[in-house]
């Protein structure tokens, strides 16, 4: 991309965070009845996008890049719904202006934030923000923090910072297996981002070899993996660009198998999204899912992820029990989502509150 090209989206974003959106129709679907609480999310993080359109109800996709004046004119709309609680998916640097704007409003807004990354990562750019975010629960700009990533909520709660864990899935459960492509087996790999050594695809890639007449199917690839594939024979159907929202569960659906063993997570949407269309899908050991399972968790989470032949141990096991993994998992998906919504009613101070969730899509 030209740096003219950079500049001229740069200018878009900032005069439209809310790229298009239809703020009647937002508001005639949201405030009929005063929604418990209105999500602001950057629609560009596909994993805390995903996590967050299927927690709430009302959520509003809005771009980082606001201004003064954009940020007061979202506040407004958020007010329009009457609401009295915002919940900001993680805080891009531009939403301070909408804290603020929030703040002035003629009447109280709490506002609640969550958190998608993990300690782990604490050496990148996550840990300013991190720390930024404490800072304000600490002042009492922003009520609570709500941490996707089990165990770090009781680590800010001994430094009396409110904060609770908010766990994420979706509602959809499926009825069996999918019907996969023919031939194969199908594999997907998830190339989600390939700056960061934790989510890489190559030992995946790797693993795939010792799989008699696998096709692979990786998205958001790049040279490298294009050139990693291709010395290693690797029988890929590779494309630069991830797969678009509108055609994910349809995508995830058709696959055998799906692959998403990164290093380090605090809670991926991938694999649940994966399971809720019928499809098995390989994770790494680096969050609570499928703790409270021994067969899924002893069929799903690859217990060494960076090892391709303990991988293709686990794809092998998943192929031959594809209808048995996703039989036990619309078993477990239902109770765990009821974790899902008493998690999120703690986290925004509603105990025993029935909350009106996203239905299953």
């Amino acid at each position: 991309m030209s740096l003219l090209s950079r500049y001229l989206n740069k200018r878009r974003r900032r005069a439209d965070p809310l790229r298009g959106l239809d703020e009647q129709a937002w508001l005639a679907r949201h405030a009929r009845a005063a929604p418990w609480a209105v999500a602001v999310v950057e629609p560009e993080w596909r994993g805390v996008y995903s996590s967050t359109v299927n927690l709430f109800p009302a959520c509003l996709p809005v771009l980082d890049g606001l201004t003064k004046r954009t940020a007061a004119h979202i506040a407004e709309l958020i007010l329009a719904t009457g609401t009295s609680r915002v919940v900001f998916a993680e805080v891009p640097p531009s939403y301070m202006y909408l804290l603020e704007a929030l703040e002035r409003a003629p009447r109280k807004i709490d506002v609640h934030a969550t958190w998608y990354n993990s300690f782990m990562i604490s050496q990148e750019r996550s840990w300013q923000r991190l720390k930024e975010l404490k800072h304000l629960v600490a002042a009492g700009r922003i009520k609570k923090i709500g941490f996707a990533k089990t165990g770090m909520a009781e680590v800010f709660r001994r430094q009396n910072i409110p904060a609770s864990t908010v766990l994420h899935g979706l509602a959809k459960v499926p009825q069996a297996a999918s019907v996969p492509l023919g031939g194969g087996p199908h594999l997907g790999v998830a190339a989600v981002d390939l700056s960061v050594w934790r989510k890489l695809p190559f030992a995946a890639l790797a693993a795939t070899t010792e799989i008699p007449g696998a096709v692979v199917h990786v998205a958001g690839a790049n040279a490298l993996v294009e050139d990693f594939a291709r010395e290693l024979g690797v029988n890929a159907r590779i494309r630069r660009q991830p797969v678009p929202q509108s055609e994910i569960q349809q995508h995830l659906r058709s696959m055998h198998l799906n692959l998403y063993v990164t290093l380090s997570e605090c809670c991926p949407m991938l694999p649940l999204e994966s399971l809720a269309e019928g499809v098995p899908c390989l994770l790494g050991p680096n969050s609570h899912l499928f703790d409270d399972s021994a067969y899924l968790r002893s069929r799903l989470v690859v217990e060494y992820p960076e090892r391709n032949e303990i991988i293709a141990h686990y794809i092998r096991q998943a192929l031959a029990e594809r209808d048995d993994i996703v039989a036990a998992y619309k078993r477990w998906a239902p109770k765990y989502w009821q974790r899902v919504q008493d998690s999120l009613a703690e986290f925004l101070d509603l105990p025993g509150t029935a909350l009106e969730l996203p239905a299953a899509a």
